[in-house]
C-alpha cells in the first residue's frame, strides 16, 4: 500500500520556550510557525517529524497524510468522518468535544495511547 504524504519545512516560534519532541502533534501560531504548545480543543495542524528546542528553528511537519499520534482522554471515534483537536497536554491530541475535529480516525491502539490520523 502507497501513501502519499506532504511535508512542509515550518518555523519555531521567535521567543518563549520551545520544546517539540519529534511525533507531536503541533499548531500553527502563525505564518509557517507552529508550536506544541496547545490549549485543549485548538485547531490540530500536523505532525512534527523532528525534535526542536530552538526559537525560529525549522521544524519539518507532516500536514499530508497518516499521522500517528499520541493521545490523551477517551479514545478518538473511527467512523470515517471523526477527526482529532489538540489537547491541553503538549504534542497530543484528543476527540473533539463538539464537531469532527482535523483529519479522519483510521485507527486507535488503546493499550499504545496512539491514533492513526489520515490528513
Amino acid at each position: 500500500r502507497q501513501v502519499t504524504e506532504l511535508i512542509i519545512t515550518c518555523s519555531t516560534p521567535s521567543s518563549g520556550t520551545v520544546s517539540i519532541a519529534q511525533g507531536d502533534a503541533v499548531k500553527l501560531t502563525g505564518p509557517y510557525t507552529v508550536s506544541n504548545d496547545t490549549d485543549a480543543e485548538d485547531p490540530f495542524f500536523g505532525e512534527a517529524l523532528a525534535g526542536v528546542s530552538e526559537n525560529s528553528a525549522p521544524v519539518p511537519v507532516k500536514v499530508r497524510g497518516v499521522c500517528a499520534l499520541a493521545y490523551e482522554g477517551d479514545a478518538p471515534t473511527v467512523d470515517g468522518v471523526a477527526g482529532v483537536v489538540a489537547a491541553a497536554t503538549s504534542g497530543k491530541v484528543k476527540a473533539p468535544a463538539l464537531g469532527n475535529g482535523t483529519g479522519i480516525n483510521l485507527k486507535v491502539d488503546a493499550a499504545a495511547g496512539r491514533v492513526h490520523v489520515l490528513l
